[in-house]
């Protein structure tokens, strides 16, 4: 498959994005969430499904056994990415190519000789998903692509795709030796086929970060952002009226009281207005936090009535109800 034409020569792909935020253009609201997951026993894709519109009640689907397995790369995923365009056409699985399970694995080995494509599956409807592809997105500087995120541009009509790595210099080209700290990169695509050159996105002189997610809050421009800084294991939240590549600002201090977190996933409620929701894994299952100040960054730990265990770094897509009538049909 050819990712990168003519070496990199996307020409002209990178124009920074507004951040503008995509309101439903069908008329539809949204009536539930959908978890995409992955466990560390089983890494392959899991759904769950809200009750209704309750953001802390999900229910397993296809009987608790996964939705898509990868046949490719691995043949294990982790870091599940759910993404989707504005006029909800297209869906796209991302995930990041690991298997931790494979004998003799090394997480040395992992980030200097690691996968620097990401496993990939395309669907129209959420119900029909194609193969799997491993799409290579790295460059051979690279240790590994971990950990994808994206989000859609609908002025540019494409979607920025967001990844962490560690360089290694040109010279090393067997990765022996030191690679700088691991930064958040990114890309641009139309179709998760073919990509432009990838980039540094955020990349700190002096600490390690990987498992970056956006969240939309919903006026032009404006997002708060989860990373997890490697050094202290544990994810800050920064925020921006300015749309991606606008200024950020850090909100002081960490998320949550667990000393180990890290694979954010964020998203707003679809009935209460100013609340937002956020997944943090601990290193052994997600644990759901919730905020209704979230310039503050103010979370607090949330009580669910009904939250699955075991689950770990995944994504939460909101759903219309043609969307969430589709998915109990095939998969409840």
């Amino acid at each position: 498959m050819r990712i990168f034409p003519s070496i990199f020569a996307v020409a002209n792909i990178l124009t920074l994005s507004t951040g503008r935020v995509i309101p439903r253009q069908d008329g539809n609201s949204y009536v539930g969430y959908l978890l995409s997951t992955f466990t560390d026993a089983n890494p392959q894709v899991f759904w769950y499904l809200s009750e209704g519109s309750d953001p802390l009640a999900f229910k397993a689907l296809n009987g608790g056994s996964p939705v898509l397995g990868s046949t490719v790369g691995t043949r294990a995923v982790r870091d599940i990415f759910l993404a989707s365009n504005a006029a909800r056409s297209e869906y796209f699985m991302i995930a990041t190519d690991l298997d931790i399970n494979a004998e003799g694995f090394s997480w040395d080995e992992a980030t200097r000789r690691g996968s620097r494509g990401l496993t990939i599956w395309k669907s129209s409807n959420l119900v029909d998903w194609a193969e799997p592809t491993l799409t290579t997105i790295e460059e051979d500087t690279a240790g590994m692509a971990w950990a994808p995120s994206a989000v859609w541009n609908d002025d540019e009509q494409q979607y920025y795709l967001f990844w962490a790595s560690r360089l290694y210099d040109t010279a090393d080209s067997e990765h022996t030796g030191s690679a700088g700290l691991d930064r958040i990169r990114y890309s641009t695509t139309k179709d998760f086929v073919t990509f432009s050159s990838p980039a540094d996105y955020v990349a700190l002189d002096d600490t390690p970060l990987i498992d970056q997610e956006f969240l939309e809050l919903g006026t032009p421009g404006a997002y708060a952002r989860f990373i997890k800084n490697e050094t202290v294991n544990q994810v800050y939240q920064e925020m921006t009226t300015g749309g991606l590549f606008g200024q950020w600002t850090r909100i002081p201090g960490y998320i949550g009281d667990n000393p180990l977190s890290e694979g954010p996933a964020s998203f707003p409620d679809i009935e209460n207005s100013g609340v937002y929701h956020l997944l943090l894994d601990n290193y052994e299952e997600y644990v759901p936090f919730q905020t209704s100040d979230i310039d503050a960054g103010s979370w607090e730990k949330s009580s669910p009535s009904s939250y699955p265990t075991g689950l770990k770094h995944g994504s939460v897509l909101r759903l219309t109800q043609t969307e969430y009538d589709a998915i109990t049909s095939k998969f409840a």
